[in-house]
């Protein structure tokens, strides 16, 4: 990987980035900048500093302390923190969809299946799914909370309970979704999130799940030079998924690498700048902020991409 590194430096400048922070989440999303991370980032890419957050609250500190430059985020956080008067802009998506359910017991082919049972997903109230998830419901007459419960916990708790019984449904990202696949016997993956997403809304969309937020404060020449960068290791990561699981594996403190290089393919890379992802954007957010104003806040979509 690292003579992949050097060639794709060959296209930048000389002088690079004089200072700059790159803040992405530990999970699926390493997969992207997995080239960057084989290198010797100090060396090979003056200024640059890529760090890996862990929760929500810790990136959010990152961005309001002025600790990062460059953040790898939840759309729906980027929205937010853009309607609270943080100066951010959205610079590109690079990862869409990617949500399934997982079932033990059938395949979950409308929201009507979910009646009765309790679903597993990940960490708090007001993520993608969760949400997405609510709208479904709502519109078929269902309530989370009578009809159906929702319960929080990690990917990998997820599949735990999954695999002992305690949970007969999880709604999970991948590489989850393969690792309940792999663990648990007769584990049925269905009605990905965009499918649920359409079974409420006429304009049938990929999920803008996670984007490149820029703050205000970089030089444009900086900001397109990262872009490139990081769009190109997209490239050369996808292209190597062996040494690319390889490299996420040990960033997630041993995820299995088999189950890492088949997860890979489900998962939706695409880097796509904001201008080009506006219209996807744009409707994602709009009806979001319809099924709960306070997830995205009052975001000014005017001002809102770079």
């Amino acid at each position: 990987m690292k003579k992949k590194i050097i060639l794709l430096l060959l296209v930048l400048p000389a002088f690079l980035f004089a200072q700059l922070r790159f803040i992405n989440p530990v999970g699926p999303t390493l997969v992207p900048i997995a080239q960057l991370l084989s290198s010797d980032i100090s060396s090979e890419v003056p200024g640059l500093q890529i760090s890996l957050w862990r929760s929500v609250d810790e990136a959010i500190s990152s961005i309001v302390g002025r600790k990062a430059e460059i953040s790898l985020l939840p759309v729906t956080v980027g929205a937010k923190l853009a309607s609270t008067g943080i100066d951010i802009k959205l610079a590109a998506i690079s990862m869409w969809n990617g949500f399934y359910f997982i079932s033990s017991e059938k395949e979950i082919k409308t929201v009507e299946d979910l009646r009765g049972y309790d679903i597993y997903t990940l960490q708090a109230p007001g993520q993608t799914a969760d949400i997405i998830l609510k709208g479904a419901a709502e519109a078929k007459g269902l309530k989370a909370g009578r009809d159906f419960g929702t319960v929080y916990v990690g990917g990998a708790e997820a599949v735990q309970l999954l695999a002992t019984g305690r949970a007969k449904i999880i709604l999970v990202p991948e590489p989850f979704a393969t690792l309940a696949q792999t663990r648990v016997q007769g584990a049925k993956r269905s009605m990905p999130i965009e499918e649920l997403w359409s079974t409420f809304n006429e304009d049938s969309i990929d999920i803008p799940t996670s984007g490149l937020f820029v703050a205000g404060t970089v030089d444009r020449d900086i900001v397109d030079m990262f872009l490139l960068l990081y769009s190109q290791s997209m490239s050369l990561s996808l292209a190597d998924r062996a040494g690319t699981a390889a490299i996420v594996s040990e960033r997630m403190g041993g995820f299995p690498i088999p189950v890492l290089e088949k997860a890979i393919e489900g998962i939706g890379f695409r880097f796509v700048p904001a201008g080009e992802a506006r219209r996807e954007v744009e409707i994602y957010l709009e009806k979001l902020g319809e099924l709960d104003p306070e997830l995205t806040g009052d975001v000014d979509l005017d001002d809102f991409f770079y």
